[in-house]
């Protein structure tokens, strides 16, 4: 992917709604993740779609930094970022969203395992 490629996941990713309230759950030991916390993330687009999901956040101990078996007819990306607390002032409400988000694995929707 191209550095302009990676700026435009960073910024899709950047603002990305996780958990539920002001807690998420690591994937792996469910330790809870709160404002502050570093993380990394696995976020995923199928080919052909615009739809980046996000599918699982992990704790600073269970860090991923790789995609171990890359998924063929996905893009896949494994990404660090913080988390921040965001306000919706007319809702009254908080929200644990990614910020400083910056990609660290990436794979096309050509390489990969079959699903």
């Amino acid at each position: 992917m191209t550095v302009a490629g990676i700026d435009a996941i960073e910024q899709t990713l950047t603002g990305w709604s996780v958990g539920v309230g002001e807690t998420a759950l690591c994937q792996r030991c469910k330790t809870a993740l709160r404002e502050g916390s570093a993380i990394t993330v696995y976020a995923y687009r199928r080919a052909g779609e615009q739809l980046v999901s996000v599918a699982r956040l992990y704790c600073r101990d269970c860090d991923r930094r790789l995609i171990e078996h890359p998924t063929c007819g996905c893009s896949e990306w494994i990404a660090e970022a913080r988390l921040a607390l965001t306000a919706d002032v007319a809702r009254q409400s908080h929200t644990l969203t990614l910020c400083n988000v910056a990609v660290l694995d990436e794979y096309d929707p050509k390489t990969g395992d079959d699903p």
